[in-house]
């Protein structure tokens, strides 16, 4: 029955993205839902589903884009792996160690995915403004997602 409820979440997240995206943006900007769900899938589940978490919401990520297929998956599964080894010697259920690694794991994110643009594709059209605040807004959405995915784990077994 855990599955039923993991799959209609993950289609939730997306959907709440994408309408997020569409009605909801200032400026154009809008926080990352699919990569603070990630995050948040990557802190509460275990080494396995925090990565198969990771991996299908960057698939999602992916094709909601335009640009790298595949670019996404790749960089959510390895900050779902990086943050299952980090959460082994630090304390993730804080909101503000939830804070410090949604920012920093952005301008990896970010970095990682324009390289990955660069190298086997055209180099990406990297929005100035999303590059300096996607971060903070990735930070802010965080805290706030976590307790939702936290009473989703304990109230009906997802993650």
């Amino acid at each position: 029955m855990s599955i039923i409820f993991e799959v209609v979440v993950y289609l939730a997240v997306g959907a709440g993205y994408w309408w997020w995206a569409q009605n909801l943006s200032f400026f154009g900007l809008v926080p990352n839902l699919i990569f603070a769900a990630a995050l948040c899938a990557a802190i509460l589940a275990g080494p396995v589903k925090g990565i198969a978490w990771g991996f299908f919401l960057g698939l999602y990520a992916d094709i909601l884009g335009s640009n790298l297929f595949g670019g996404n998956a790749l960089a959510y599964t390895i900050m779902a792996y990086a943050v299952y080894v980090v959460k082994r010697h630090f304390d993730m259920d804080s909101p503000f160690s939830q804070l410090v690694a949604a920012f920093s794991l952005s301008w990896v994110w970010l970095f990682f995915y324009q390289g990955l643009s660069i190298i086997f594709s055209r180099p990406g059209n990297l929005d100035l403004r999303v590059f300096l605040t996607e971060p903070f807004l990735n930070a802010f959405a965080v805290p706030v997602m976590f307790p939702v995915f936290y009473q989703l784990k304990r109230r009906f077994g997802v993650l």
